[in-house]
C-alpha cells in the first residue's frame, strides 16, 4: 500500500502550522509579561521617589533647596542597573537633578511635557524609553517632575529568539511527521495486507497468499469458482459454435 503524497504534506503542513501558531503565541504571551513586569517595576520606583521627594517639599524646601535629592537619585540609580538615567526637573522646564550630568542646568526634553496633575506617562524613541510622573508641594501646586530613562525593553518575538525557540521545534515536529507517517504507513500496510493478498488473488489465483489467513482462502476459492464457471461458459459457447457449423 502507498500512502498518497498529498496526503502526507497536508499533515506535515497541519502540523507545522499548528507549531508555529502555538510558538508565536508563547512569544507573545511571554512578551506581554515582559512589559508589565517592567511596567510594574517603573511604576513602583516612580512611587517611592515621588514620595520621598514630595515628603521633602512638605518640609516647605522647593526643589532648587533640596540639594539631597542628588544623593537620593544616584543611591536608587546604583542598585537599579536597568535604569539608565534618573532626573528630577522643575516646574520651569529646567533639569535641576540628574544622574546624567550632562543634563543638569539644561533644558529638559520636549518628550518629558507632560499637562499638570497627570499620572504615570512613558515614551519611547531612538534613545531609549523615558517614564515620568508630576511632582506635587505642600500646596498641591504643579513643582516639576520625575523622569526615569531606560534602554528599549527586551523583544521576545526577536529574530534572535525565533532562532532559539522556533528552529528546534520545528525540527521535533517535522522528526515527529516523518515518524508518525512512517508508523502510520507500517500499521496500514499490516492492517490491508490480506486485502491487498485477495485483491491479487482475485486478479490472477495463480498468486502465492497465507494460507492459514481466511480471508485469502475465501478470496482462492472465489478465483477458482469464477475461473471454473469462465471455463464452461467458454466450452458452452464452442459447442454452440460446432453446432452453427454442423447446420451449415
Amino acid at each position: 500500500m502507498r500512502t498518497p503524497l498529498p496526503l502526507i504534506l497536508a499533515l506535515a503542513c497541519c502540523v507545522l502550522a499548528a507549531v508555529l501558531g502555538a510558538t508565536l503565541l508563547t512569544v507573545r504571551i511571554e512578551q506581554r509579561a515582559i512589559d508589565q513586569t517592567r511596567q510594574a517595576h517603573e511604576e513602583y520606583i516612580l512611587g517611592n521617589l515621588r514620595n520621598t521627594i514630595e515628603a521633602t517639599l512638605t518640609l516647605g524646601l522647593t526643589l532648587e533647596q533640596s540639594s539631597s535629592l542628588q544623593r537620593l537619585i544616584e543611591r536608587e540609580k546604583s542598585g537599579m542597573p536597568d535604569i539608565r538615567d534618573i532626573s528630577i526637573h522643575g516646574p520651569s522646564g529646567r533639569v535641576l537633578y540628574s544622574t546624567d550630568l550632562g543634563l543638569l542646568g539644561a533644558a529638559m526634553p520636549t518628550a518629558w511635557a507632560r499637562p499638570g496633575g497627570g499620572g504615570i506617562w512613558c515614551a519611547d524613541d531612538q534613545n531609549g524609553r523615558s517614564c515620568g510622573i508630576g511632582l506635587r508641594d505642600e500646596l498641591g501646586r504643579d513643582a516639576g517632575g520625575l523622569v526615569l530613562m531606560a534602554p528599549h525593553a527586551a523583544q521576545a518575538y526577536s529574530l534572535q529568539a525565533w532562532l532559539a525557540r522556533g528552529l528546534p521545534t520545528l525540527a521535533l515536529a517535522v522528526l515527529a511527521v516523518l515518524a508518525s507517517t512512517a508508523g502510520a504507513c507500517l500499521l496500514a500496510r499490516r492492517r490491508l495486507r490480506p486485502f491487498l493478498q485477495a485483491a491479487r488473488i482475485l486478479r490472477d489465483p495463480a498468486v502465492a497468499g497465507d494460507v492459514r489467513d481466511s480471508l485469502v482462502a475465501a478470496a482462492r476459492q472465489a478465483g477458482e469458482r469464477h475461473q471454473a464457471s469462465q471455463r464452461a461458459l467458454d466450452g458452452q459457447l464452442l459447442q454452440l459454435k460446432e453446432l452453427d457449423h454442423a447446420d451449415d
